[in-house]
């Protein structure tokens, strides 16, 4: 690939300070701890306890690619590079808003990271090469995207404006994520935009297929597909392929089912009503 290939490529990064959104030492006020509807805390500790260590595995597989650094170009490292500054970030994020809300330490949130088994085996049909790898970042960080929105919606909303924040610049940051895959993309493989649908494909039954998360950052949405509505996965995918001119965008009703889809059995309360909230 030569540089004139990317000389109009647009790799961009949210800027945003943690310390200054959400200082370390921040406690979440006693109001929104006893206002929460039942279940809300708990089952917002339950998420926070699954995505703090999702977030980590970034950096297991950033050094996974990195040795095979050989293979990419370099506009793809160095998008690579921000990509890992900002989910390390998101981790130390997380990490913060669960000891807030939880009470679980530092310390032992370090001790269960460093216990996980990553498995990248699984998952090795998506990290072929800077091609594939690309496809499936879109994917994943696009379903990142409403992911968090339902997050926000469903969870951050009820604990005050410092933490819905921090879940704003979430969602900022993966669609940030989401473009930029595009760009190098189109820039860097357009002659191989026609196998962009049918890897989709292959992705989405991978994820399915697995039936859980081998903590390697890729495809972590297969540990919470009860939260998402069965269409999830295919609108997801028509978002990819129209990023890249390759279909038409879904329809905005299709975007907001994603993220405000109520699992059956389960009933959602506005932020500010009352009742019992769960997932």
């Amino acid at each position: 690939m030569s540089i004139g290939q990317y000389a109009d490529c647009k790799i961009s990064q949210n800027q945003w300070d943690l310390d200054q959104v959400l200082p370390r030492d921040y406690q979440v006020p006693d109001s929104y701890l006893r206002t929460a509807p039942p279940g809300v805390l708990e089952n917002f500790c339950r998420l926070l306890g699954r995505d703090v260590f999702s977030e980590a595995d970034a950096g297991v597989l950033y050094d996974y690619l990195m040795v095979r650094r050989s293979e990419f170009s370099s506009e793809f490292l160095g998008m690579l590079a921000l990509w890992l500054n900002d989910e390390t970030k998101h981790y130390e994020a997380l990490r913060r808003v669960y000891h807030g809300l939880s009470g679980v330490s530092y310390g032992a949130m370090d001790r269960q990271f460093h216990d996980r088994v990553h498995e990248i085996e699984p998952i090795v049909m998506v990290l072929q090469d800077e091609f594939t790898i690309l496809v499936t970042m879109m994917f994943d960080e696009m379903g990142s995207v409403y992911s968090y929105r339902r997050d926000l919606r469903e969870y951050y909303g009820y604990f005050g404006p410092v933490l819905q924040k921090v879940g704003q610049h979430l969602i900022q940051d993966e669609g940030m994520h989401f473009n930029n895959a595009a760009e190098l993309l189109l820039h860097g493989h357009r002659d191989r935009l026609g196998e962009v649908e049918p890897l989709l494909g292959r992705i989405a039954a991978l994820e399915d297929r697995l039936g859980k998360y081998y903590k390697t950052f890729f495809l972590d949405h297969a540990q919470e597909q009860f939260r998402f509505p069965p269409q999830f996965n295919g609108v997801i995918i028509r978002v990819v392929l129209a990023r890249l001119g390759l279909g038409a965008r879904p329809e905005p009703r299709e975007l907001k089912a994603l993220w405000q889809w109520v699992p059956e059995g389960c009933r959602l309360v506005p932020i500010g009503g009352r009742g019992k909230r769960s997932s």
